[in-house]
């Protein structure tokens, strides 16, 4: 065995002292400057490129991928907070629309409160009671602002209801349509005064309107100011429905609120008169009654 590799050693020892002297000799052909050795370096560079190209290509393979799943999980984040980002303007977008028509509604109050000649206080509705059968609100002044039971209440298009319990901060003001309120009204066009009764969650009535009375769809209700309640001239609502059966004594009139009852949000308390202020003709004037 040891004859044998000995041999082995022996013959490769003349193939390494060849090698390395055409390595030496290689190098200082190209040492020197001398361009015989291009040719052959050009032939097996050429030869190399698709050995590197493979052998670089588990690498640039990896690369692409990395490159491919964060650039995929960059764009996933950015969709959502670009999603967020929408969301946001839109809750701000509504609520800027909200807080416009609030402005106007507003806008409107106030001018209503200075064609007034009552001496009216702005209040915030700030609760509606769960209570079905009742139609009640709660409004954010009290006997200490002045309030009183029984004072009207309005928004800026109509008779809203009145004053039906005080505390020193708060009051409940029944609406004009609960079932246990009424308003003495006259008929704008005819002059035919009536009484305007809320229906709760049904249909509301004019009560007691004789059959052959003028009133038709469409004519406007106002407080007639009969009870001293209500002062005259308040808009009250507007007739929807007149069914006349001359089998009947009295027609079946329906009517719907002037007041933006399920949107109005500020409302005006009725003090009474402005202090400085004579009462008006108008005040003791009663609203001729039609001839039967």
């Amino acid at each position: 065995m040891e004859s044998l590799f000995g041999a082995r050693q022996a013959g490769v020892r003349p193939l390494l002292v060849g090698l390395t002297l055409a390595s030496c000799v290689l190098l200082g052909i190209e040492k020197a400057g001398v361009g015989w050795l291009q040719p052959v370096r050009s032939v097996l560079g050429t030869v190399v490129v698709p050995v590197q190209y493979v052998a670089d290509a588990p690498y640039k393979i990896k690369d692409f991928l990395v490159e491919f799943f964060s650039t995929r999980d960059e764009l996933m984040a950015r969709n959502a907070e670009l999603r967020r980002e929408l969301l946001r303007l839109n809750i701000e977008t509504a609520r800027s629309t909200a807080i416009q028509i609030e402005n106007d509604r507003l806008r409107e109050l106030f001018n209503s409160r200075s064609r007034l000649p009552d001496d009216v206080l702005i209040a915030e509705l700030i609760e509606v009671l769960p209570d079905p059968s009742r139609q009640e609100i709660v409004i954010d002044k009290g006997s200490a602002d002045g309030v009183a039971i029984d004072q009207p209440v309005i928004d800026s298009t109509g008779v809203f209801g009145q004053v039906a319990e005080t505390t020193l901060i708060t009051s409940r003001v029944l609406l004009i349509t609960d079932p246990a309120h009424s308003v003495p009204v006259v008929v704008e066009r005819s002059d035919v005064r009536a009484i305007a009764s809320g229906g709760g969650k049904g249909p509301h009535l004019v009560q007691y309107v004789p059959s052959v009375t003028d009133i038709v769809e469409g004519d406007r209700l106002v407080s007639s100011g009969l009870g001293r309640r209500f002062p005259y001239g308040y808009p009250v609502g507007v007739v929807n429905e007149v069914v006349k059966d001359r089998t009947q004594q009295y027609a079946q009139v329906g009517w719907t609120p002037s007041a933006a009852l399920d949107r109005s949000r500020y409302v005006l308390v009725v003090l009474g008169k402005r202090e400085g202020d004579e009462p008006g003709e108008s005040d003791n004037i009663e609203p001729a009654e039609s001839a039967d």
